[in-house]
């Protein structure tokens, strides 16, 4: 009865705050309004996970990677078995370079769930990717890949680090293959667009600058890098 309560009260602010106008800066309120009315509810029920993951969430929403951290890390120690929270947990901490995330990746990677363990060789090749070790990232990508071949996620990252390591002809292998799997991922056309113009194919990698432009027509690599060969 405690948790139908907690969701009958998350579900009333999240539905009287979305009853606003759509525009972005309401968007943004209704957010923190949400966020704070939670915190309300936490404080009574602080070791409810129900409560703490979408505060987490919503923390993250709002730009405050820290806080969302020290809440989806409350939320794993009050129950383990949680395995998108363990993910955006270790991804998070793999982006702000902390090893705390391999302990996290490592777990992950014991999954039966191969799509689990992937995540959890993915997160390794991310933390080791972001401090500057390429060789450690690739063959965790690669052990990504075979946990799951279909995780389009783990070759395009594979073909970043290589693309720095400048194994320009393996990065567009892996780019291939990640096409194969999502042909509408700006990011894919914007690494090859890249990876071509490293070997002079300018025509070329303007293409692929303009397609992951229209795919994602705020792309900011891709926009930058077009205007660049402009010039």
């Amino acid at each position: 009865m405690r948790f139908l309560f907690l969701f009958l009260m998350l579900g009333f602010f999240t539905s009287f705050f979305s009853s606003c106008d759509g525009k972005k800066s309401d968007e943004k309120l209704s957010t923190k309004n949400v966020s704070d009315s939670s915190l309300l509810l936490l404080e009574r029920y602080p070791d409810s996970v129900e409560l703490i993951n979408p505060i987490a969430f919503s923390a993250l929403e709002l730009g405050d990677t820290a806080r969302s951290i020290q809440l989806l890390s409350q939320s794993l120690g009050l129950k383990l078995d949680q395995p998108e929270v363990e993910n955006q947990l270790g991804f998070l901490l793999a982006a702000i370079k902390s090893e705390q995330s391999l302990l996290i990746a490592t777990r992950m990677t014991h999954s039966e769930k191969a799509l689990d363990a992937a995540r959890g060789h993915y997160i390794k090749g991310l933390f080791y990717a972001n401090i500057g070790n390429d060789k450690e990232a690739i063959k965790s990508f690669d052990s990504s890949i075979i946990s799951n071949f279909t995780f389009t996620d783990a070759y395009i990252e594979k073909a970043i680090s290589l693309y720095h390591s400048g194994e320009i002809n393996k990065a567009i292998d892996a780019l291939s293959k990640a096409m194969d799997l999502d042909s509408k991922n700006p990011d894919v056309y914007y690494w090859l667009g890249l990876c071509l113009e490293q070997k002079k194919e300018t025509e070329k990698a303007a293409a692929y600058y303009q397609e992951a432009l229209r795919l994602s027509p705020d792309h900011e690599g891709a926009i930058k890098s077009l205007n660049n060969l402009k010039k």
